[in-house]
């Protein structure tokens, strides 16, 4: 066998080697899409802000959408919603009541969410949420204003609160409880507890730069109700 036979040799069998290694890095060293990279599908729900005679903030717009799995199972629930302080006073913190709803309208989830951002008369707030558990009926979502807490520490109840107050069968679908009228309770006597008065800002003022939210901790609840 010649030299030059053997180098050839040599150099077909090194240029086959070198081709099986960069086939086996491009091939099994590509990653490997999994659950958490499939890109995620998204299912919007109707948003129905519940108005009542009285209450002082009203919400002005809301984005409710559901994270789904490769299966169209909900994993999660963003919500986004605006409102505003349609009164002639500064307001401390709101307390929503937000509830899926399925096609024939009955409770697929409630739960109750508190915002503390100081509002003076005419100003806007912000607050999105995130909620689990997801029942897969669910196809809106409706939004009412349970409760509301003046920067004077008195405070605008829904007359959904009677339901909370003494709950029932049929509480958490809105059907048990005798309405409640809307009244300012005395500070003595309030349900919510007081808070440190503080100076509220100009409409939409923004004194950090980030929007102006003020949202409180989720350990932090200045109401005492409704969990």
């Amino acid at each position: 066998m010649t030299a030059s036979f053997k180098n050839r040799r040599t150099l077909i069998f090194g240029a086959g080697f070198f081709s099986f290694c960069m086939f086996a890095v491009t091939s099994f060293g590509a990653p490997i899409n999994v659950y958490g990279q499939v890109p995620g599908k998204v299912r919007s729900l109707d948003v129905e802000f519940v108005p009542e005679p009285g209450c002082p903030v009203a919400v002005t717009n809301g984005r409710a959408e559901l994270d789904l799995d490769p299966f169209d199972v909900p994993i999660d629930a963003r919500i986004y919603i605006d409102y505003k302080n349609i009164s002639q006073r500064a307001i401390s913190a709101v307390k929503f009541r937000l509830r899926f709803t399925d096609p024939e309208m009955k409770d697929r989830g409630t739960w109750h969410a508190p915002d503390m951002e100081l509002l003076a008369p005419g100003a806007t707030g912000t607050e999105k949420w995130k909620h689990e558990k997801i029942d897969p009926r669910a196809t809106a979502l409706k939004v009412r204003i349970l409760q509301v807490k003046y920067q004077d520490n008195s405070n605008w109840m829904s007359v959904k609160m009677s339901e909370l107050a003494s709950p029932g069968p049929g509480a958490t679908s809105g059907g048990a409880g005798g309405p409640m009228p809307s009244q300012q309770q005395p500070q003595s006597n309030s349900i919510i507890p007081d808070l440190p008065q503080q100076q509220a800002p100009a409409a939409n003022a923004d004194p950090q730069g980030n929007g102006g939210s003020q949202s409180a901790p989720a350990n932090q609840d200045p109401f005492s109700l409704g969990r």
